[in-house]
């Protein structure tokens, strides 16, 4: 276990975290978004602001089951609640470190539980010899959006077809290089 002011970073336990993962607040709200301006040949990320708010809360139901499919698993603690957790998978192929869940409860935001857990993924990734790590978020996550930006990761692509949802939320992804 790792502690970081007052954090605790800790491996999975299947299936004693379970209830504690599907409890976790996911939700966000901003008035804050990203809209991609698009030419013949260029994309342009552009900060807009959002009228009204947009709130979403992204559900593990689906997918903490499936937890124990990857390659690494944390559960971040504060206090001795549950107040995150991150995912990754390591693709031998191309050497790619791929954060697929970064959840922090909304009450635990700004303290550091994402930054502590980010870079305990870029740690095992280096350990892993991953050359990067490689994240997906959507234009109207601006927190998430901004959090990576100051975690050192740089837009790297969007994909406008990943959701079933309306043009303004696009997938965006990150890299941060590791070598």
């Amino acid at each position: 276990m790792t502690e970081t002011n007052m954090i605790a970073l800790r491996s999975l336990h299947w299936p004693y975290d379970r209830a504690s993962l599907l409890a976790l607040d996911t939700s966000f709200t901003t008035d804050h978004a990203f809209r991609l301006e698009r030419t013949e040949y260029s994309v342009k990320l552009l900060e807009v602001t959002a009228e009204p708010p947009i709130h979403k809360s992204y559900s593990l139901a689906a997918d903490v089951d499936l937890f124990l499919n990857h390659d690494w698993v944390q559960i971040a603690e504060h206090n001795h609640e549950v107040v995150g957790v991150a995912a990754m998978t390591i693709e031998a192929w191309n050497q790619r470190a791929v954060l697929r869940h970064l959840y922090v409860t909304s009450a635990a935001r700004g303290i550091g539980v994402g930054r502590a857990l980010v870079a305990a993924a870029i740690g095992i990734a280096r350990e892993r010899q991953a050359r990067c790590i490689w994240v997906e978020t959507q234009t109207i996550n601006y927190g998430a959006v901004q959090f990576y930006r100051k975690m050192d990761f740089a837009w790297c692509g969007f994909d406008t077809s990943l959701y079933d949802s309306s043009d303004d939320e696009v997938a965006l992804f990150f890299s941060r290089e590791l070598r």
